[in-house]
């Protein structure tokens, strides 16, 4: 189906994998247009960039920018390729502008169908200002929403003086300048942080009352945020996070995957579901692992520097020390026949990637069920 929301996702993930691979510091963005029945996503970074002459062919599978490229940064230049025959497969469009050393934009143009325009939320009141810098994409973030929610926003760099200023919330993304701030303002706090870079829970409840989210913010997470923190709630409901319930133990999991924000989201959600989670970064270390330790189930990445997955998998079969072990492929290829690559290669099962936590929770339920 043109339409497939399976290959949009797929080719939003691969977009991205490639520009945070790229991309060391500062930013990197996702933006949607709607107009008519097509769609234009863009995926832009601040990364290295990449030359004109070889922007002509970073589309034809096993090409990369440079020659160095694969050696500084791994990868098997697949990625953009498979994008692109994704985008064709659904009738649309990718390309690219880019310039070295100012950071890359690609642009998928599919033919989707615009739905009814969503809802506007309930407006929203009070005064929010933001701690951040002009050109941080929370900045940007916030200006474009916060006043269409009906705020009474201002932004203030970091050095700026807060005196006399009285918000009903502040934003910030620097952790760092939160105790300077606090004993001018006795507003709620809201701190947009990386994933797994949380402030501890003494320094929370010093700064109290501080919420913290994770960096990207969504749209609804950040509405829901606003929303509950303008409310005025105890101290204590806006500083402590809701504990969540312990998850029964279900398995040890290895899981192969080189893209170290795969390995972050994986592992979480794995985490959630009561696995234990071994990682390894390529086949090579995939197969020492498994020397040394007891796993239930392997999720191998196809596409990876040193050893990739297929040839990973079947050093695992010829060994026959492990006939039992389940392998299940995980791939952003969407095309027929990787599904039967896979098996060739001696895995059970395959999973699509991006997948959700519901995918992940059933292919758990198939190979490692829950005991009564």
């Amino acid at each position: 189906m043109i339409g497939d929301p399976t290959r949009v996702r797929q080719i939003v993930s691969n977009l991205l994998s490639n520009a945070l691979k790229f991309t060391r510091f500062g930013r990197v963005d996702v933006r949607l247009h709607a107009e008519n029945d097509r769609v234009r996503i863009e995926v832009c970074d601040t990364g290295i960039g990449i030359a004109r002459e070889a922007q002509a062919r970073i589309f034809k599978p096993f090409t990369q920018a440079g020659a160095g490229i694969t050696r500084q940064f791994g990868g098997t230049g697949l990625g953009l390729a498979l994008t692109n025959s994704l985008c064709e497969v659904m009738q649309g469009r990718l390309t690219i502008s880019s310039e070295v050393g100012f950071g890359s934009q690609f642009y998928a143009d599919l033919p989707l169908p615009c739905h009814t325009p969503a809802l506007s939320p309930k407006p929203l009141q009070g005064k929010v200002i933001a701690v951040t810098t002009a050109s941080s994409g929370l900045s940007e973030l916030l200006g474009n929403l916060l006043p269409t929610w009906g705020l009474n926003y201002q932004r203030f760099s970091i050095d700026d003086s807060l005196a006399g200023i009285e918000p009903d919330l502040l934003i910030t993304d620097c952790p760092e300048c939160l105790f300077g701030l606090r004993p001018a303002i006795k507003a709620p706090i809201l701190l947009v942080t990386a994933y797994g870079n949380f402030m501890p829970g003494d320094q929370v409840n010093a700064l109290a009352p501080l919420q913290q989210k994770a960096r990207p913010l969504s749209r609804k997470a950040l509405y829901q945020s606003l929303q509950h923190l303008l409310q005025h709630d105890d101290d204590e409901a806006l500083s402590v996070p809701p504990s969540s319930q312990p998850t029964e133990h279900r398995a040890r999991i290895l899981l192969v995957e080189d893209n170290p924000v795969n390995q972050l989201v994986a592992k979480g959600m794995l985490s959630k579901l009561g696995c234990d989670v071994a990682v390894a970064a390529h086949g090579g270390e995939a197969l020492s692992q498994l020397e040394q330790q007891d796993f239930d189930l392997v999720l191998m990445d196809c596409n990876m520097p040193v050893m990739d997955g297929y040839e990973a998998s079947r050093q695992i079969r010829q060994s026959e020390r492990w006939p039992d072990l389940p392998i299940v492929a995980l791939t952003a290829n969407a095309m027929p026949e990787e599904r039967e690559r896979c098996r060739a290669a001696g895995m059970n099962d395959y999973l699509a990637k991006p997948f959700r936590r519901e995918e992940l929770e059933a292919l758990l339920d198939t190979w490692v069920p829950l005991t009564p």
